[in-house]
């Protein structure tokens, strides 16, 4: 095993790993890293010149001291493996290297503390999904069809500005640098052909939208945007039906990232998704006083 610095990874290498491993994420990728994280490292397995398993580490610094952290818009990282490696002994040299570690690890992982996910397998014809609906998603749905509303691709920067405008005044944590990050993140991902986004109008004006990644087998609901009309109207119950449909009998898992919150987890469920938990693994060696601003 190496520790690399960014500029001393071999990004065909990383990226070839990340793709052809049996849980390689999207979020593993060094352009999706590269976009959100100011610093990052990799811990690489080696063989016959290619990586077997590679581990991403975000990292800052405060109070002297450097520390691996969860970036936003990043849900799962962990270890991407060829031959299926168990994370043990990067979770050791992380405990032996960092005095703190916060970071979520991916749906393979077997430390830390499980957290939900939910995803909806996208295999079956779109009547059968359709039929796993929960009562009230249907109902949502056709109150949404009979209220003249379109569908059609939508501009980032628009779905984040609807966010911005809507939820986004209730996060504090999230800076202007932080949606500045993901809107590159947007653009670099279009560049690779990864990225699918919908909008919901009524009378022209666009009331929801929604950033979506595909990449493998996995299309994953990254990010949306909606306002008191979307919610009035049901926009995102028939967003996410327009992808349920398109998608049907793609092979595609739809991942809908969470939620521990029960609303946004019912919300999910009712649309037939089901549990497929990962991991967040927590460290704190930091000398007296830090250790309580971390706990």
């Amino acid at each position: 095993m190496r520790r690399l610095k960014r500029e001393n990874i071999d990004e065909n290498k990383w990226n070839d790993c990340v793709k052809k491993s049996p849980n390689g994420l999207i979020y593993g990728l060094t352009w999706f890293l590269d976009a959100l994280v100011d610093q990052w490292e990799g811990l690489i397995w080696e063989k016959n010149n290619e990586y077997t398993s590679v581990f991403p580490i975000p990292v800052r610094r405060k109070w002297g001291f450097k520390y691996v952290y969860p970036p936003f818009f990043i849900q799962q990282l962990g270890m991407f493996s060829l031959n299926g490696v168990d994370e043990q002994e990067a979770i050791m040299y992380l405990q032996k290297k960092f005095k703190f570690v916060d970071l979520n690890l991916n749906y393979k992982a077997v430390y830390g503390e499980e957290k939900i996910n939910l995803v909806l397998s996208l295999s079956n014809d779109y009547k059968s999904i359709y039929d796993q609906y929960s009562s009230n998603h249907r109902r949502n749905l056709k109150k949404a069809i009979q209220s003249e509303l379109n569908i059609s691709a939508a501009q980032p920067h628009e779905i984040i500005h609807l966010f911005r405008a809507d939820k986004g005044k209730e996060i504090n944590t999230l800076k202007s640098k932080d949606y500045e990050r993901f809107q590159i993140l947007t653009q670099k991902a279009d560049q690779y052909s990864c990225i699918i986004t919908k909008g919901v109008y009524r009378s022209n004006q666009l009331i929801c939208g929604a950033i979506f990644m595909k990449f493998k087998n996995r299309i994953i609901f990254l990010f949306s945007g909606n306002s008191v009309q979307g919610r009035k109207y049901g926009a995102l119950f028939l967003l996410l039906n327009d992808l349920i449909q398109q998608y049907a009998q793609s092979g595609f898992i739809l991942d809908f990232e969470g939620s521990q919150e029960e609303g946004l987890a019912k919300f999910y469920q009712g649309f037939g998704a089901k549990k497929e938990c990962y991991t967040f693994y927590k460290h704190n060696n930091l000398p007296y006083p830090f250790r309580k601003y971390k706990d």
